[in-house]
């Protein structure tokens, strides 16, 4: 029984975390008003989200942005692993960094960045195309830039799902192939893509999940065309439906459909990244890691690289930072260099709003970053160390936030703290987006302190109970400094991502807890696009230094 109390704790608190919003969220969408515990049940919510006549056109629109964005992604994604993991291309380490370095670029901000350079009007390659052309071929605000503007933004993360799967194949296995007669196109049908099936279907559907909760973009460069997705509509449910009320049981209608096509999603994630354990082939002293020559084409490979980085980094970072020195938006030229100005930034550095979203973003991202990391340890050793009875049901539940859009969690984290006022009062402060924040990125924690727990043996653990040392002292003295890399990594990975989160922030927004990423959209949609590039400028910042400091705990734990 002593072992069943760690897990028993957990998952109360678990289910507390992630079940009660959920509960909350179903309860909403059968009641007249969408307030939980309003009398009276119904399923107008149902007919009316439901049965509109568009709702079948949100349905095709959300399939084919997270479809193209996906396609894009795991295109681009699939020959940068390639080439930097098994080609002689030069420079692998510097491109290894070039392809990661765009996770520091927020997508909002790539959106905001990309709406500046591709605006039907005023946009920096459409102006530049109308003097060339007569006429601006491009338009930020379309379904194609949605999805090719997402695709960039999740071609880092494919990259990193798909990299180790490139850099653990054994080498022996192709050249057996080769020898004993298999021609290029055999070898990639019969051996390659074998091997690599199971981490490419893993990276397809996580990043599909990706692609049905994301906000930013859509946000940023469907709305104001009309184009909505699942996260978009339900946003303008809950903020800018007409009259100005709320539609909270029509957003939990909606919710509960899509909820359970994510969390279909997230459970075969889950068979395929058990699956890919199945397709390891280092075999110690066999394993001969070989490179295939490039020759000629390896100027056309780091090509690539440089264009991919321009795309995702230079033009979006570097019309923000141009807009961010102008006194008005103007397009890059010789002319407007005279114009060149810092008072965006004085500004923002003499703002009480500014610094005081500043102060509110470093809390909330230290303090959920922390959570996470010492939840998703004690997760990760109470299910894998442990194998506490009920452990299946701990996994479960730490990796249900997965599958939760932003956008969701913020209404039902409402219902939740507006009904529990008088006794849990943090609805309206800095505290409920660190529950948000903590609840959203469990599921990366306890994957990433899961996988390096499988890795390490057992065998010091057992030497110290083994010595008379009891579980916390194994934990403290032997389990917690063999994963304190990881955890670090943990730590840094969750501060990052919580400094450039939107969706959840922008739901449970108040007068006392505004961070630089509401700001941020504020300004923009406020008409103020300097003060919006120089916000953003200084969050790029940030979150660089963030992405250096996980990369070098990353390399350390390797």
């Amino acid at each position: 029984m002593a072992r069943a109390w760690p897990a028993i704790i957990l998952g109360a608190l678990l289910a507390y975390l992630v079940l009660v919003p959920l509960g909350f969220l179903a309860l909403s969408s059968f009641r007249p008003t969408g307030l939980p515990f309003e009398p009276g049940l119904t399923f107008a919510n149902y007919a009316a989200v439901y049965g509109a006549p568009g709702f079948s056109r949100l349905l095709g629109d959300t399939l084919v942005f997270a479809g193209g964005s996906v396609a894009i992604a795991l295109t681009l994604g699939t020959i940068l692993a390639w080439l930097v993991e098994r080609t002689d291309m030069p420079g692998a380490r510097l491109t290894r960094a070039l392809i990661i370095l765009p996770m520091a670029t927020p997508p909002l901000l790539m959106a905001i960045g990309w709406a500046m350079l591709l605006s039907p009007r005023s946009g920096a390659i459409n102006v530049w195309m109308r003097d060339l052309l007569g006429w601006a071929p491009f338009n930020a605000y379309s379904m194609g830039a949605m999805i090719f503007v997402q695709g960039l933004a999740l071609t880092s993360t494919a990259f990193l799902f798909l990299a180790p799967a490139f850099r653990n194949m054994d080498p022996a296995l192709e050249e057996a192939a080769l020898a004993s007669g298999a021609s290029t196109l055999t070898l990639f049908r019969r051996v390659l893509i074998p091997l690599l099936r199971p981490a490419v279907m893993a990276a397809a559907i996580f990043l599909l999940i990706v692609g049905f909760v994301v906000f930013e973009i859509p946000g940023t460069l469907g709305m104001p065309a009309r184009i909505f997705v699942l996260s978009s509509q339900l946003f303008y449910l809950a903020n800018e439906a007409p009259g100005g009320i709320p539609l909270y049981g029509q957003v939990g209608a909606l919710a509960t459909l899509f909820l359970a096509l994510l969390l279909g999603l997230g459970f075969v994630y889950r068979h395929f990244t058990r699956e890919a354990a199945r397709f390891r082939t280092i075999t110690g002293k066999g394993f001969r890691p070989r490179r295939m020559r490039l020759g000629r084409w390896r100027h056309a490979a780091l090509g690539l690289v440089a264009l991919y980085f321009t795309l995702a980094v230079v033009l979006p970072v570097g019309m923000l930072a141009w807009m961010s020195l102008m006194p008005f938006q103007a397009r890059p030229s010789w002319a407007a260099l005279s114009m060149v100005t810092l008072e965006n930034h004085r500004d923002l550095l003499d703002s009480p709003r500014v610094l005081e979203a500043a102060a509110n973003t470093l809390l909330v991202a230290g303090i959920a970053a922390t959570l996470v990391a010492v939840l998703s340890t004690l997760i990760s050793w109470v299910t894998v160390r442990l194998r506490a009875p009920g452990s299946a049901v701990l996994d479960a539940l730490s990796f249900l936030p997965i599958a939760i859009p932003g956008v969701m969690m913020g209404v039902a984290l409402i219902y939740v703290y507006l009904t529990l006022d008088p006794i849990i009062a943090i609805y309206g402060t800095v505290w409920i987006l660190i529950v948000a924040y903590a609840t959203d990125y469990l599921s990366f924690g306890t994957r990433a302190a899961g996988g390096v727990m499988v890795q390490m043996h057992p065998e010091l653990e057992e030497a110290g109970r083994t010595s008379g040392a009891s579980g916390a002292m194994v934990l403290r003295r032997i389990t917690l400094p063999l994963l304190w890399p990881a955890i670090a990594g943990i730590w840094i990975w969750v501060l990052a991502h919580a400094m450039r989160e939107l969706s959840t922030a922008l739901m449970l927004q108040g007068r006392d807890n505004q961070v630089m990423t509401t700001l941020l959209w504020d300004y923009w949609q406020g008409g103020e696009p300097t003060r919006a590039a120089a916000v953003g400028v200084w969050l790029v910042g940030a979150l660089l230094a963030a992405l250096i400091a996980w990369q070098i705990l990353e390399r350390r734990r390797a």
